[in-house]
Order: structure tokens, then sequence, then C-alpha cells
């Protein structure tokens, strides 16, 4: 929540009323994820991000009305964390989804966190800002955030950054009624609801580890005992259910290709390599150690550790797209094709494989191909800055500048440079025809005057 007040004291927004609406909700949540963006590194993994989503649209499902349309996001961070922001977008760290043991967990945190947005928790808290001078903390809360450890500790502990602390957290009456929606969401979804208590005890044993590192009143989502003492009473009104069905080695492999993404490669490799020697079989470590070589382009070796694990498991095809991926990082494009069409064949719909698969096609200059599988993901990819850059760089081998320009404006935008986007912009709009719809769309980001990257 910390985080989120730097944000606000950045752009220059304050609140003007008792309570946002949620198109002004929506609007500053806008704004606030392009800040993120620019402050944050998140994970950009097509699968890992439709794996999110498709936990929170069944989790969405049993949570009636909604005001917004929900995004979910992993930032590279190794505590154990979420939290959510105006306008439905929610944020995980990846060492919380590491740390995970079953896929019930995760939609616990997903579901606290869905029912925070939908509670208005968000948007009451920022109302309590109207009553503190919210200038006078600037200082001790960017020297808290920039200095870390003791001593920047030491210069947060002031009265006014206690009180901004304090109300923009959430209040222990937010807490529990987060807690009672969430856990009607998993019911209803039919996960385990007993993965609340099972996840909020990881976060807060991480946490006490953490004590040293910065002020306990920054801690977010406290867990003191009697909300846990809460969350048992509620538990135990209900029968354990079985959780809805779900594969454990996919929630697995997530994770591996979230440690291998977020980790330096070369100590991954050593560490797969000495776990090895004591369980060689293991197929996770295999698997592990190919993704982790892939990523040091030691791809020779890599292909041979991810061709022998879609051997142990013939009846996983997701490994088999693990497989198609690293011949393409490794330039064996004509492998990663034929490895991605019969793999589209049985899973049409597979975003992160119709991604490779045009990528594929870009790089073997079959730039038709390539083409019409940039327009049909357009819709589902348009978070990813790399979708823009390589759509863009298309584009501009086609001739087609203007939308070219465009696509390049939407990556630096996405990556929080928003001076170089909006030179991207003002290109385009230099090349595009006067009736081109994307001409209009161009001059509403740009009337928006986005914050630029500090």
């Amino acid at each position: 929540m910390v985080f989120l007040l730097w944000i606000f004291l950045i752009s220059g927004w304050q609140p003007a009323r008792a309570l946002l609406s949620p198109e002004e909700e929506a609007k500053l949540g806008h704004k606030i994820l392009a800040q993120i963006r620019a402050q944050a590194e998140l994970v950009e993994d097509p699968e890992v991000s439709a794996y999110l989503e498709g936990i929170g649209r069944r989790l969405l499902s049993a949570a009636g009305p909604k005001y917004f349309s929900f995004k979910f996001y992993v930032i590279r961070d190794s505590t154990l964390n979420a939290f959510a922001i105006p306008g439905g977008y929610i944020f995980l760290t990846s060492g919380l989804i590491e740390e995970v043991d079953r896929e019930d967990e995760l939609a616990a945190v997903m579901a606290h966190e869905i029912a925070h947005i939908q509670a208005r928790h968000v948007a009451r808290r920022l109302e309590s800002l109207k009553r503190l001078q919210i200038a006078t903390g600037a200082v001790t809360i960017a020297g808290l955030l920039l200095g870390g450890g003791r001593a920047g500790s030491a210069l947060a502990v002031t009265s006014t950054s206690l009180a901004i602390t304090r109300a923009l957290a959430y209040s222990r009456a937010d807490e529990e009624e987060a807690d009672r929606m969430g856990f009607e969401y998993l019911l209803r979804a039919g996960y385990d609801p007993s993965a609340f208590l099972s996840i909020l005890n990881k976060i807060t044993r991480h946490r006490w580890l953490l004590t040293e590192t910065g002020p306990n009143y920054l801690l977010t989502h406290p867990a003191p005992p009697e909300r846990i003492t809460y969350l048992e009473t509620l538990v135990a009104k209900y029968a354990r259910r079985r959780s809805r069905p779900a594969d454990p080695l996919y929630l697995r492999r997530i994770q591996v290709r979230l440690k291998v993404e977020t980790h330096d490669p070369g100590t991954l490799v050593v560490r797969y390599r000495e776990a090895l020697k004591y369980t060689p079989n293991d197929p996770l470590l295999h698997y592990g150690l190919g993704m982790a070589l892939a990523r040091a382009r030691f791809f020779q070796e890599a292909l041979r550790e991810l061709e022998w694990v879609v051997k142990v498991y013939p009846e996983k095809d997701y490994f088999r797209l693990d497989l198609a991926e690293v011949y393409f990082s490794a330039g064996i494009y004509p492998r990663a094709q034929s490895l991605l069409e019969a793999y589209l064949a049985r899973h049409p719909g597979d975003v992160r494989a119709r991604w490779l698969l045009t990528r594929t096609y870009q790089e073997r200059h079959l730039r038709e191909k390539a083409l019409q599988g940039f327009e049909r993901l357009s819709g589902e990819l348009e978070d990813l800055p790399d979708f823009h850059y390589y759509y863009g760089k298309l584009l501009s081998e086609m001739g087609r500048e203007g939308q070219a320009h465009y696509r390049f404006a939407r990556y630096f935008a996405l990556k929080g440079d928003f001076k170089v986007a909006n030179y991207h912009y003002r290109k385009a709009l230099r090349y595009l025809p006067p009736e081109d719809p994307l001409r209009e769309k161009i001059r509403k980001k740009l009337e928006t005057q986005e914050p630029r990257k500090s």
C-alpha cells in the first residue's frame, strides 16, 4: 500500500470526493498500472498469464456483478505478497507463486484480492487521504522506498509517515470482509477453503523472517492471531471438500518456469545438477535444468534434457511446447514450426503456442503467415510488450510505417518509457493516411499526457 501511495504522489493525483465512481477508479487504475510497469519488473510470460486468468475467471464467475474487467499480473519479487489497485488490477509476486503447494492456495490469495476490489476497499482507503497533508510525508516515504534496510526504516518512522501508512492500510474490518467474501468465492468455484489458512500461515512465517528489512507497520495484509482464528472458524463450518480437479504437475512446471525466468540461469544450472546427483531420475529437475540451460544459451544440452522429459511424460503435451520453445530459441526454426503446428492441431486455442508459431513464421520470413498470426493475437496479447515490438518490426519490413510506429509506441508505453512512446505516436501520425482509425486512438493517447519515466 505504501507503494500505491508513492504512485499517487508522482502522478499528482489527489482524491476529490468521498468515494470514487467505478469510472474514476478505472481511470486512476490505468494510470497506476502504467507507473507500476515503469517501476517494477513484470514477468511477461503468456502461459503464466493465461494460467492466472483461468483461475481468475473461475473465481469471478462466483463473485456476482463486477465493476471492472479484472487483470492479473506477476511481479518479479522473491517476497510472498499480493495486492490490488483501483480498476480491477491484481498483482502477485513470483515468490508467492513459487511457494504455493497447490492451486487452491493460489486461488485463495486471488479470491481475497478480488474481494477487496469488489467491496470497494481500495476506493474507501483513497478517501481517507483527504484528511492528511500528503506532501509533508512525501520525502519520508521516498526515503523509505529508496533507502531500504535499517537506515531507510529509521528515516521513515515519523508521525506523518505512520499516519499516511495507517490511512492507506486495510482495516481489520476490511480484511475480515475480504476473507469472508473471498472464502465464499473459493467455495462456489469448487476450491478447498482450507487453502486460505495454509497460504496465510506461509505468508506469516515468511514475513517473520523479513522483520529486519523494514518496519512491521509497512507489511500489508497483517495476520494477527484473531484473524487466523476467524478463518479457522469459517473453515470449521464446512466439511473438507475435494478441491476441483487440477494437474499438480502443471503447477509445478509453471513454478519451475517462473524460477528460471526470475533467477540467474547459471546459478540454477549448478543447483539443478547438484540436486540430480541425489535424485537422478527426477523429471522436474531435468526439466528445470533444461530450461535453465536454454536461458543460458547452452541449447544442445537443453534440448537433450527436454527430449528426455517428453519421453518420460508422453501424455503431458505441454512439455512438447517447452521443447518447441527451446528449438525456437536455438534458431532451429523448421523443427520448432513442425512441433508447434502439430501441438496446435491438438490445442488450437493455446495462446503461447500461437505466439511462438507466429514468431517462428516471422523468423522464417513467412511474412503473410506471420501477419495473420499477429492480427489474430492482437486482442489476447495486448499487454505483452514483445508482441508490439515484433509486430512493429514486421509491419516496418512490409512498408507499413504508420502502423509500425504505432506498435513501437505501444511497446515503449508498456515498458513505462512514455517519452519514447510519444515520439513514435507522433511519427505514426506523420505516416498514417487521414482516414485511418488509428489516428483517433493515437490522439487520445497523446492527450492523456501519461507520466514520463523518471
